[in-house]
């Protein structure tokens, strides 16, 4: 049997104005950093060695592999050059929620959410209203029950096939007994995940959220069999600060 191991990517960078969450989020914060060089060491002690390694197109995901790489060069354990696969790069949930709340009028709920992130008076609280809202935007657009002005170029459904797509190119190409290694987003692996249980799409979405930052969730495969071995593994850390979620 060969592993594929999924890495979500470590913490990202959220603005303090939490409607505008996600604009600089395509890059790794120091909290992020730091995750992803332990990581990158617990890899090592772990004896895990990569025959093929892959990232999302998005640069939290190469950052996040960059600093993995750095620690396998100090501990001089061999590092495979990473192939990038457009296939892996994140949903569009983000600016489906961005246009949700350039019209929350169509919405009793999501107004309710955004009068509790109004009323909030600690950014921490402002936040995790918006989270909220988020969640309840994305579970309306997985569903199809969107008004036609919030739909994006890609559905959810077209997003699931095209992460099936890629990872099925990444186990096609493995050797037998290979350790492959993905760097992407949550949304990739929570798809990911569904799709090997044979789950639909709002338990895809589910797993997505629950996928923290610098987590592994490990897969075997055989052919066109492949199993869920563990979903979304901590690595042991030395500080509570390490456990963090978006």
């Amino acid at each position: 049997m060969s592993r594929l191991i999924l890495v979500r990517h470590a913490q990202a960078t959220l603005s303090r104005d939490p409607t505008q969450a996600f604009q600089d989020y395509d890059r790794l914060s120091p909290l992020g950093v730091r995750q992803a060089n332990h990581l990158g060491e617990e890899l090592v002690s772990s004896g895990a060695v990569f025959d093929r390694v892959f990232v999302g197109p998005a640069t939290r995901h190469r950052q996040t592999a960059d600093a993995v790489a750095a620690a396998y060069a100090r501990l001089t354990v061999p590092w495979p050059e990473p192939v990038t696969v457009e296939e892996l790069g994140e949903h569009q949930g983000a600016r489906v929620v961005q246009l949700a709340l350039e019209e929350p009028d169509y919405d009793e709920e999501l107004v309710r959410l955004l009068a509790q992130e109004a009323d909030a008076t600690e950014t921490d609280e402002q936040t995790r209203a918006y989270l909220r809202a988020f969640r309840h935007v994305t579970r309306q657009w997985v569903r199809g029950e969107l008004p036609p002005a919030l739909v994006v170029e890609e559905t959810w459904q077209i997003f699931r096939a095209r992460v099936k797509l890629g990872i099925r190119a990444i186990l096609d190409g493995a050797g037998r007994g290979d350790t492959v290694g993905v760097f992407t987003s949550g949304g990739p692996i929570g798809s990911t995940v569904a799709s090997v249980l044979g789950l639909g799409d709002e338990d895809a979405l589910e797993f997505a959220w629950v996928v923290d930052n610098a987590t592994l969730t490990e897969c075997l495969f055989s052919g066109a069999r492949v199993s869920l071995k563990s979903f979304n593994v901590q690595p042991r850390v030395g500080s509570a600060e390490f456990y963090t979620h978006v």
